[in-house]
């Protein structure tokens, strides 16, 4: 039997065994799993790893706005994703207020038709009105059932009752919530009296947003959903303090997905002082200490933190009111995710080549609701990732593929690269050359088993 596609002769590396064996694909879907399968076309991948294609559950493309516009567009945003080995991406429609979820749903699809890569989006509800938690069941019927709540940010924050009223809606459509744990107003107390004293350093942000304030969110949220009954995700968790609230809430039977970014792993609080660099690490919830670092790292070994994202959402230098040069807050990481977390994470023993796939790749499928992604398997669609284990990389703007002109990670050394990335059967990246054209991307089908 020949197949359109044949994967022939990695080690397909998922999220619970090695086995050294071929891949035969069938339009776009894995249709073969065996020894010695022969392909109308065939990629040799001896020696190489081979992934489910990974999947980025947290990222921020171009929004067209006046204000917090990241740089990378759908095209060159997700040009970059399949550079690292990614096939799939759920970005946000960041609803403004007075607008209909269906409305900015609309007008962010429409931005996303450009993406090389298939991709879905979750709903970001940032009007603390009734009338769009009414709207809730809507966009889930419509195939988009993940809803994002701000517990922190001017014009994005909104009140407990809110966001409970907005869990129970997404509760009633077996959908999920997602939730940025912070306490906004003791974060704005506390920049209020550094304000006042004249404290405006890196120091004085870092001191503003202590891991007390994240835990306490993160514990709030986690009452919420545990009364309006929904499943719930955790974006960008940073302390130790946090991850134990998810730990006591998953022993008393919660479902709660705690998700971790590159950047709160891999960067310690030293960083923003850079006085160029650093600018673009000022974000919130911040970068923590390296006992906070080394405590993700051991929640991501043992499940508790079940993926990794980047929320990427890069943006150029430019010049300050003082003419200097800097970096506005926020990080790419769409390119860099597999080879940073095979370098640090799995070739410095902490975690295994299993973990590492699942946290990437598997087990983003199972958090945001994508039934047809994230496995090595046959009826699966064929989302591959021919992994170089060997291959090195000095990381910078001018070898990666964001159109920024800075990397978070410029000069780090990381030793794995994806070569080759297949979508849906399609070769978009071989050898590290571009094959396909943006615009080929689908609207990804989602969906959850069912309510809780």
């Amino acid at each position: 039997m020949t197949y359109d596609l044949v994967v022939r002769g990695g080690t397909i590396i998922t999220s619970d065994r090695s086995v050294v064996a071929d891949v035969g694909v069938r339009g776009e879907t894995i249709a073969a799993i065996g020894d010695r399968l022969r392909g109308a076309r065939e990629i040799d991948a001896t020696g190489m790893y081979v992934l489910p294609g990974a999947i980025d559950g947290h990222v921020h493309m171009r929004t067209n706005r006046a204000h917090d516009v990241y740089d990378d567009t759908f095209e060159t945003g997700t040009i970059a994703a399949a550079f690292g080995g990614v096939t799939t991406m759920v970005d946000q429609a960041q609803v403004e207020v007075g607008t209909s979820l269906s409305d900015g749903l609309d007008s962010r699809l429409a931005e996303a038709e450009a993406s090389l890569i298939d991709y879905s989006v979750h709903i970001n509800v940032r009007e603390a009105s009734l009338e769009r938690v009414a709207e809730i069941p809507a966009i889930a019927e419509r195939g988009f059932p993940s809803f994002k709540f701000f517990m922190n940010y001017e014009t994005y924050a909104l009140p407990d009752e809110i966001i409970f009223a907005a869990m129970q809606a997404v509760a009633s459509c077996g959908g999920l919530a997602i939730v940025h744990a912070e306490h906004r107003g003791v974060i704005e107390e506390l920049e209020r009296q550094n304000r006042l004293a004249g404290r405006t350093g890196p120091e004085w942000h870092l001191s503003a947003r202590p891991p007390e304030l994240e835990a306490e969110a993160t514990h709030r949220a986690l009452a919420l959903a545990q009364i309006a009954g929904v499943r719930l995700l955790i974006f960008h968790m940073t302390a130790s303090e946090a991850l134990r609230e998810v730990r006591a809430a998953r022993a008393r039977g919660q479902e709660v997905y705690g998700e971790v970014c590159t950047q709160y792993v891999l960067l310690s609080d030293a960083d923003i002082y850079d006085p160029v660099s650093g600018t673009a690490l000022r974000f919130s919830p911040p970068l923590r200490t390296p006992a906070h670092q080394e405590a993700l790292w051991a929640a991501l070994a043992d499940g508790t933190l079940d993926v990794i994202s980047t929320d990427h959402g890069p943006r150029r230098r430019v010049s300050g009111p003082d003419g200097q040069l800097y970096t506005p807050p926020g990080t790419s990481g769409i390119e860099t995710r597999l080879s940073l977390f095979h370098t640090f994470g799995v070739l410095a023993g902490r975690m295994s080549l299993q973990r590492w796939v699942d946290a990437c790749c598997t087990r983003p499928a199972v958090v945001c609701g994508l039934p047809t992604k994230g496995r090595v398997d046959i009826g699966y669609d064929a989302d591959l990732v021919v992994f170089d284990p060997e291959a090195k990389l000095t990381l910078s703007h001018e070898v990666l593929h964001s159109d920024i002109d800075y990397s978070t990670y410029d000069g780090i050394t990381v030793q794995g690269l994806p070569v080759t990335t297949i979508s849906r059967g399609e070769v978009l990246i071989e050898d590290r050359t571009l094959m396909a054209a943006p615009g080929r991307g689908r609207l990804a089908p989602r969906g959850y088993p069912g309510p809780l």
